[in-house]
């Protein structure tokens, strides 16, 4: 199942909303430069391509006082600039270009590190602007760069630099094919023979992307909207905690909760609906080990704290159950039936009812471990962070947390969009943020994200990591490659993935 759920890679970025106009996928807050090859050896007299390849660098060079305009305006208006640096070494290239170089009997190195050839041309990039080095046509190919946009949201890439025929349209050809929308300022790019660059255009014109001109581009950069939280404006903010704009198999996903959890109800033994408290939903599943003084697994379900259920979520047991282990799975009420200080309550009430019911399903009540997934994993830290002394509980009565995609400082996650539902007053905002009380935390936790979640998710993560970290708690991070948001969790239902032999180990059992 792992091997069916890892994402293609060449998915497309765009969430469910098409941007239909040339603004619209422009727009500053998902939209970012790549300046191409801007260097001596392709650009200046004497270079590698005028000295070596013979070829005519004026149009190279006639480019770079737009190209700076280009540059000042994204920088004034937030549209963070990427650039690309060739180093064609031959111990760097791919066989396919070293075989065209000899070919033509050329043995000269372009663009070598520490040469005046490798040196920028007219334009240059300023302390911590991204700078990635290439060694193949395609500024995709052995580089960062897909994974350095996609943290930062990125969805269209603005194309400017040389050769319009080569580099440029080899790393907007991948670009396209990964999702991006492409746009070209065609007098922001060149190339050394002039019938190559207008065919290149045509092709970015019918299939590829957008051709415009600087004039006509930098009026759609609008100036910067107020940061609400960090960098962020209140859209990008909205954005970042709303996983449907960065996964868009979300409702093939669920579908696969249900039916995954279907089957695990039908596969293994279990006791259905046992109610741990007094309202309608304080009700759990409870898949029983094969033996006595097991130990238990809780785990809480996610959907935002307004949707999902237990029943969406059990498939948990293919891990827990053949590995000796007690799973219990959770369910309460939802926003807006009840409020989030509600929610929290039951999950505690259900904890109780564990560990004074266990030896009823052959649960140790000393060994209750707890896993979370999205709103389910802030659920989870809340309840490994609670003073249970204060309910007459043992302050370890958790002994270990898997915390899957959550959020654990609830601050900007109310700035969002979802403080329209989830409405809480400042002091239950500090109340129920986990980082806020990492000196209660008394077990060892994993605190798992994938690559390709929202990076507000991702930056939550490893800010809960690092403090909890500093305080000297027992908590570490897994990242999970080429995984987004609901894909995930799906990992626990596969004995033998990373995410589930981490959520053994926690609990002291081998898959």
């Amino acid at each position: 199942m792992e091997k069916e759920l890892k994402a293609d890679a060449y998915r497309d970025l765009s969430d469910a909303q098409p941007l239909l106009s040339l603004a619209a996928r422009v727009d500053v807050s998902h939209t970012a430069l790549l300046v191409i090859d801007m260097q001596n050896d392709f650009c200046a007299p004497g270079g590698y391509v005028e000295r070596v390849i013979g070829k005519d660098i004026a149009a190279c060079g006639a480019i770079v006082p737009r190209l700076r305009s280009l540059v000042d305006t994204a920088r004034e208006r937030g549209v963070p600039v990427f650039w690309l640096r060739a180093c064609y070494r031959p111990d760097l290239l791919p066989a396919s270009m070293r075989t065209k170089l000899a070919e033509q009997g050329i043995t000269e190195v372009c663009c070598d590190r520490d040469t005046w050839g490798y040196d920028w041309y007219g334009v240059q990039p300023l302390s911590g602007e991204p700078v990635l080095e290439k060694h193949s046509y395609d500024g995709f190919v052995g580089t960062t760069l897909e994974h350095e946009l996609r943290a930062r949201g990125i969805r269209t890439l603005v194309f400017a630099g040389v050769q319009t025929n080569i580099c440029v349209e080899a790393t907007l050809r991948h670009a396209n094919a990964l999702g991006f929308h492409c746009v070209v300022p065609e007098d922001c790019v060149a190339s050394h023979t002039q019938p190559a660059h207008d065919a290149t255009l045509n092709n970015v014109r019918f299939l590829l992307g957008d051709v415009t001109r600087l004039d006509d581009l930098t009026p759609h950069w609008k100036t910067p909207s107020a940061r609400v939280y960090l960098d962020y404006t209140q859209e990008e903010l909205d954005r970042a905690y709303d996983q449907r704009a960065w996964a868009d198999n979300r409702d093939a996903m669920l579908a696969w909760y249900a039916q995954a959890s279907a089957g695990a109800r039908e596969e293994y033994p279990h006791h259905r609906h046992v109610p741990y408290g007094p309202g309608p939903h304080e009700t759990l599943d409870i898949f029983p080990a094969q033996r006595q003084g097991a130990p238990i697994h809780v785990h809480v379900h996610g959907g935002g704290w307004r949707n999902l259920s237990k029943d969406d979520e059990s498939f948990l047991a293919r891990t827990v159950v053949p590995a000796g282990g007690v799973l219990v799975v959770l369910d309460f009420s939802l926003i807006p039936e009840v409020r989030l200080p509600e929610m929290i309550a039951q999950t505690r009430r259900a904890l109780a009812w564990v560990r004074a019911k266990a030896a009823r399903f052959g649960g140790d009540p000393d060994r209750i471990h707890l896993s979370g997934h999205s709103s389910g994993a802030h659920m989870a830290a809340v309840l490994a962070t609670t003073d249970w002394e204060s309910l007459h509980l043992p302050a370890d009565l958790v002994k270990s947390a898997l915390l899957i995609s959550g959020m654990y400082d609830l601050h900007p996650v109310m700035l969002s969009f979802r403080s329209g539902y989830v409405k809480l007053q400042p002091d239950e905002i500090e109340r129920y943020s986990p980082i806020r009380h990492l000196s209660r935390l008394n077990c060892p936790a994993v605190v798992a994200i994938g690559d390709r979640e929202s990076p507000e998710f991702q930056r939550q993560a490893r800010d809960f990591v690092r403090a909890a970290q500093e305080q000297d708690r027992q908590v570490e991070l897994m990242q999970l490659p080429a995984t987004n948001h609901y894909e995930i969790v799906t990992h626990l239902n596969a004995p033998d993935s990373a995410l589930s032999q981490a959520a053994l180990r926690l609990m002291g059992l081998s898959g």
